[in-house]
């Protein structure tokens, strides 16, 4: 079923895939990265509980939110392995999630650090939240 691209062949963060959704607002795309960032954790822990619990429709429905809020800050990476859970979800194929889980935890760290790597090179302040 894995039949997208490696995450080190896409970039974590595009910056300007999110500036053109927020018309070029700047303070507007920072809000909705610290909210995205906010969500991630409870989404993660959304998709743990459903796995736990092996609830595959409670599991594609929160990586299909995932999925879209992924695409609407520009993190493709995330958009894929949030897809992938998704598809396993539909699928019934519990035994392959927590792999794509484990994906899901490393590419949103890579987002994270090459979200702070962008604060850090534009000078700006970091929301310090996250």
């Amino acid at each position: 079923m894995d039949r997208r691209l490696p995450d080190e062949e896409l970039a974590a963060f595009e910056l300007e895939d999110l500036l053109a959704r927020c018309m070029g607002n700047i303070e507007f795309a920072e809000r909705i990265l610290a909210r995205f960032q906010e969500r991630f954790e409870s989404d993660l822990a959304e998709l743990e509980q459903g796995l736990a619990a092996q609830n595959t429709q409670h599991l594609a429905g929160v990586a299909h939110r995932l999925k879209g809020a992924s695409a609407n800050v520009g993190a493709p990476g995330l958009q894929i392995q949030a897809t992938e859970i998704e598809d396993l979800a539909r699928a019934r194929c519990v035994s392959e999630i927590p792999m794509r889980l484990d994906r899901l935890r490393g590419e949103y760290a890579r987002f994270v650090r090459s979200v702070s790597s962008l604060d850090r090179s534009a000078g700006a302040p970091s929301s310090g939240s996250g």
